[in-house]
């Protein structure tokens, strides 16, 4: 189970606080994941954390409030592990890639992806909050994505890099409802991540600008093409 980096609260500064701070996220992950936000209540988030709702409230005063610090645990998880494997000099930039995304397909493979960020999609539909922290974790996943195609193909601009960056997140995202925990797929999900690794490291490699901007044509009488 991928290991929740809680943030530090005012009210939460003794080692007791912070294991209770911890269990109550614990408990609030483990209900969102196993039975969806409706569920995510302070009575039922209290139970799993084995303590009363008036303990549960004494950190945090709303359901709003727990969510907010859920979320900014489960993000910076994922910032550790991004930076780690971006930052990690003692490999290539195509060795960092290729960890990248295997580390990413291998994660939704994992219990906790597969219910934690399908509920985040549905709650962000009605809820700018949730809307904001979904944006935040993606924008997080693409920069780290970003830096090592940086690497890569110094050559491209910026926002090619990018581009390529919203491309390969959006590939390997849009796998969760087939490879994720106990779906139909979910025992193709290393096969999935070796065409990945082999397919978007040949594209960060060959991809240029003209083909990015739609000036070069990718198969001769092919679809029309709309320049970026």
């Amino acid at each position: 189970m991928r290991k929740l980096r809680p943030q530090k609260r005012d009210n939460s500064a003794s080692p007791r606080g912070q294991q209770a701070v911890a269990a109550i996220l614990s408990a609030a992950r483990d209900v969102l994941v196993e039975e969806g936000y409706p569920r995510l209540t302070m009575r039922n988030v209290a139970d799993r954390a084995k303590m009363t709702v008036g303990n549960l409230s004494y950190y945090y005063a709303n359901k709003e409030d727990l969510l907010h610090d859920l979320l900014e645990a489960v993000i910076q998880g994922y910032v550790e592990d991004f930076d780690r494997i971006a930052e990690d000099q003692q490999r290539s930039p195509e060795q960092r890639l290729e960890e990248m995304i295997r580390f990413v397909i291998g994660d939704l493979a994992t219990k906790e992806t597969t219910g934690f960020f399908p509920a985040l999609w549905a709650l962000a539909i009605h809820n700018d909050f949730a809307a904001n922290e979904m944006s935040h974790v993606y924008e997080i996943e693409r920069s780290a994505f970003a830096r090592v195609i940086a690497a890569m193909r110094p050559d491209l601009t910026k926002k090619d890099r990018d581009l390529l960056a919203l491309f390969i997140s959006a590939s390997i995202e849009g796998h969760t409802m087939f490879v994720g925990h106990k779906r139909e797929k979910t025992a193709a999900g290393p096969a999935i991540a070796n065409i990945a690794a082999y397919s978007l490291i040949g594209l960060v490699r060959s991809i240029d600008s003209p083909t990015i901007r739609g000036l070069k044509v990718a198969v001769p009488g092919g679809g029309r093409r709309a320049a970026s």
